[in-house]
């Protein structure tokens, strides 16, 4: 077996889409000697920010001297950043020696991508000896294949309106959904905002008697300075105080995850692993989280932002009317139809002079076309050009020299610039 091989039967395994529900996942992991029972881990849900909260979780604790593995999805271009150890890939080799082992049990089981994807992760992490694992749901929480496990902390970012055909249509019930990371004893730390969000949070954490830390109620942090690249700021916790922290992901909104990460890390501690003033400072500056505000050239300067929901949509404007406010901005929009593209686009035409809609190479992708009708009912400047590389070029060749190119509304879109470019992520 050669890793295309494995490429194509992931590829159409994909196809058939997620389903819920920890059967096939706890027979997966069962089959493999249950991997995830090797290791401490940490666990993160929540709307937005889950990536960026593992990344410096990650960054903090490698830079204290740990072998840390982080799970995440999904991919931008290369279908190994899910899956890492201190930053680095996990080897091709690995994952075609995994899939010739084990290929023959996955077709009695008939698990979805999602599944045989997190049992790679969990037995690689087991393999390569790792200390401790950060690892991010796919979708929701408590029938996320991820909550097979038995974290030692969980994090639930933030909480909003989002995949309502599969989490519910309010805040609440999908943080019900979300709420079922919450282990009986576990503590949990939350950055959320929502009235509704938080009271459900506190209904699950006092019935299964878990700790809930909010952010916003255990720590302080003051901002030094703070522009469109990065953010200085210190941070005073209950139980520690770290100053001229140097934080390397664009936009206040990170800030949370930041703060997340940094609470998470620390009540690791309990459980032997120490975190190092260094390693938060070092992991600070040095975190990379590709496609969040990433800047990829200057003149015209061009930001790929992944945002896919209207929450994220409201940050990146809150983003550009702080820093961009009086700069021309051309957007290149492309979306997967199940995503409110109405609500996003209502918010994009307020902060993008320039709108060029253009269609992702996925199944899931919306028609732009279609958006075309949204966008023409609230701004006359637009075009549609159905294929992302041709809207990125006509958005450079649009901008001039002094003009900011974002191109955002999936990680697909921004995926895909990305392999063109030859951005690294």
């Amino acid at each position: 077996m050669e890793y295309k091989d494995v490429s194509e039967y992931l590829l159409r395994l994909e196809k058939f889409g997620m389903k819920l529900g920890l059967d096939n996942i706890n027979q997966l992991l069962s089959h493999l000697g249950n991997p995830h029972q090797a290791y401490p881990l940490i666990h993160i849900a929540g709307t937005n920010g889950k990536g960026s909260t593992g990344a410096i979780l990650e960054s903090i604790l490698a830079n204290s001297g740990y072998r840390v593995g982080l799970y995440t999805s999904p991919h931008l271009v290369d279908f190994r950043e899910r899956i890492r150890i201190n930053a680095r890939y996990i080897d091709q080799k690995y994952i075609t020696d995994f899939f010739e082992s084990n290929i023959g049990k996955f077709d009695d089981i008939n698990p979805t991508f999602f599944e045989v994807v997190t049992a790679l992760a969990f037995t690689y992490f087991r393999d390569e000896k790792v200390d401790l694992v950060v690892a991010e749901t796919g979708l929701g929480g408590r029938f996320d294949a991820t909550n097979i496990i038995n974290p030692v902390t969980s994090v639930i970012t933030n909480i909003d309106e989002e995949h309502v055909q599969h989490l519910g249509d309010n805040v609440s019930q999908i943080a019900f959904e979300k709420a079922g990371i919450i282990k009986n004893g576990i503590p949990v730390v939350t950055a959320t905002h929502h009235v509704d969000a938080q009271r459900v949070l506190r209904q699950v954490c006092k019935q299964r008697k878990a700790k809930l830390i909010s952010i916003f109620d255990e720590t302080q942090w003051v901002i030094k300075d703070i522009n469109e690249r990065k953010t200085e700021l210190d941070v005073f916790t209950r139980s520690q105080k770290y100053y001229n922290l140097r934080l390397s992901l664009a936009g206040r909104h990170q800030l949370e995850n930041a703060i997340c990460s940094l609470i998470a890390a620390e009540l690791v501690e309990e459980k032997g692993i120490k975190v190092t003033t260094t390693g938060v400072s070092t992991g600070f500056r040095s975190v990379k989280w590709p496609g969040r505000l990433q800047r990829i050239s200057t003149k015209p300067e061009v930001i790929l932002d992944v945002c896919h929901n209207p929450a994220a949509m409201r940050t990146i404007h809150e983003y550009f009317s702080e820093f961009y406010k009086n700069r021309h901005l051309v957007a290149v929009f492309g979306i997967l139809s199940d995503k409110d593209s109405t609500r996003m686009l209502q918010d994009l035409v307020r902060f993008a002079d320039v709108i060029i809609l253009t269609k992702p190479m996925t199944d899931r992708a919306a028609d732009p076309e279609v958006l075309a009708r949204e966008v023409a009912r609230i701004q006359s400047n637009f075009q549609v050009i159905p294929f992302v590389r041709d809207a990125y070029l006509a958005a450079i060749d649009h901008a001039k020299h002094e003009d900011v190119v974002l191109v955002t509304g999936s990680h697909y879109t921004v995926g895909e610039v990305m392999a063109y470019t030859g951005g690294r992520t």
